[in-house]
Parts: C-alpha cells; sequence; structure tokens
C-alpha cells in the first residue's frame, strides 16, 4: 500500500525550489507525468515519488508516496500538476565525455531557464549529448528548464564552465552566432569546432570574441529584429546535422 505524503516531505520539496538548497543537498525535483517517466527510465538515482491517487497505479513498482492534486500543485513550480513529482540524485558530469566531440554548442550567459531547457530539448532531438554552458547561464536543474525540456534533460549532459578560460584552452575552431557574419548555409569546416550563442540582450561577451575564427548569422528575409537563442540553436542544429 502506497504511503501518505508528510508536512516535512512537503516542506523539503518545496525548498528545492531554489537554487542554493539545491546545491546545499545534491537533489533537484522534476514535475509532470512525462518529465517522470522520463526520469524513471534513465540513469538518474530517484530518491522519492509523489503522486495523485488517479495516476498511483502507474507506478506501483516504484512506492510512491500519495499527495492531492492541490498539495502537488502547490509543492512544486506548475500552476497545475494532476499526475506527479520526483526528487532526484543530481548527476556530476564528466568533463572527459566533451572531448570527443566534432561539433560542441556552447552558451554564453544564456540567462532564461525556458530557453536552456528548450535547447536541450533541440539537441536531444538532433542526437548531441552535450552542451557547454557558463556559470553565469540559467541552472540545469531548475524546474522551468527541466520542464522546457520535455525529458531531454536525462539524455544531454551539461558542464558549467568558466567560459573564457575553457575557450582559451579550446582545441578546435570557435565561431559565433551573431546578427553580422558570413552565412550559417554557406558554412563547411570538417574540423573540431565549438559554436557559441550570446546573451539575447548583450550578445557574446566582449573577452570571448577575439577568440572566434569567424562570425556566423542566419540570413534574415523579413523585417523581425532578431531571432530567439532558442530558436537559433535549432536552425544551427539543423543546419549542422545537414551536413554530419
Amino acid at each position: 500500500m502506497n504511503k501518505i505524503a508528510t508536512k516535512s516531505e512537503i516542506k523539503f520539496v518545496k525548498s528545492l525550489k531554489l537554487k542554493k538548497n539545491r546545491v546545499k543537498e545534491n537533489k533537484f525535483i522534476v514535475e509532470g507525468l512525462k518529465n517522470v517517466q522520463e526520469l524513471l527510465k534513465s540513469k538518474y538515482d530517484v530518491l522519492e515519488l509523489f503522486c495523485t491517487e488517479t495516476h498511483a497505479n502507474l507506478f506501483n513498482n516504484y512506492g510512491c508516496k500519495l499527495i492531492s492534486p492541490e498539495e502537488l500543485s502547490n509543492m512544486g513550480t506548475f500552476n497545475t500538476n494532476n499526475a506527479c513529482l520526483a526528487i532526484a540524485k543530481c548527476i556530476e558530469v564528466d568533463p572527459d565525455q566533451f572531448l570527443n566531440e566534432r561539433q560542441t554548442i556552447i552558451l554564453d550567459g544564456v540567462g532564461d531557464p525556458g530557453n536552456l531547457g528548450t535547447i536541450i530539448r533541440a539537441l536531444d532531438w538532433f542526437g548531441f549529448k552535450h552542451l557547454v554552458c557558463s556559470k553565469n547561464c540559467a541552472d540545469f536543474h531548475n524546474p522551468k528548464t527541466l520542464a522546457a525540456s520535455m525529458g531531454s534533460f536525462t539524455r544531454v549532459g551539461v558542464l558549467y564552465v568558466d567560459l573564457n578560460d575553457y575557450l582559451n584552452h579550446f582545441k578546435g575552431d570557435l565561431y559565433g552566432l551573431d546578427l553580422e557574419g558570413k552565412p550559417l548555409d554557406t558554412f563547411r569546416n570538417p574540423n573540431k569546432c565549438g559554436f557559441i550563442l550570446g546573451n539575447e540582450s548583450h550578445g557574446i561577451s566582449p573577452v570571448i570574441q577575439p577568440l572566434l575564427k569567424d562570425r556566423l548569422t542566419i540570413k534574415k528575409y523579413g523585417s523581425a529584429e532578431s531571432l530567439n537563442v532558442a530558436m537559433t540553436a535549432n536552425i544551427l542544429l539543423y543546419q549542422l546535422r545537414s551536413f554530419v
């Protein structure tokens, strides 16, 4: 028989909404049926599972703790969540796994968790397994990041680095996505490459710009001022896959 979630357990889950508590406990929360199901199939260690009575039959093998839909929504970040929520242990990313990638996507100061999650989802769609982020990017374990990834966070490793140091030691050619540059659809380079997408408001950091081999741009046909960074990443990944 499934147990009932206690007040102290609910309070602990709420505390994990904050990054400082996720870092301290080395744990994070995953919300919603799709993401929790992906989590349970992954390499992550699932520590606790909370679910509503109507969804309990889906998790009979996991010993879920019952909770009302109202309490579930209150303890998490979703406006409505009538299914489930899990606590998982953070996984430390191995930097060596990134060394053999011929094409590496690198984010410089992308602070919106929704954009980060969408980019992770796109990486998964196009078969890329790794993402490098500057330390001032949005948090990988932010609930909004995980929600936007739609489960892809379980298959894409994200490495946070001192970006200036990382790029100064990068063994390959570096390209920046910018409003000015060579058309992306003409890009060809068989060498190891890193592709840097900057903050939407400020672009690629000035200290990084001298390290670029060149700049690439997505050709504009209409009158929009710019592209959202997640949209840019999608187009970039599609283009890179077209000649892999």
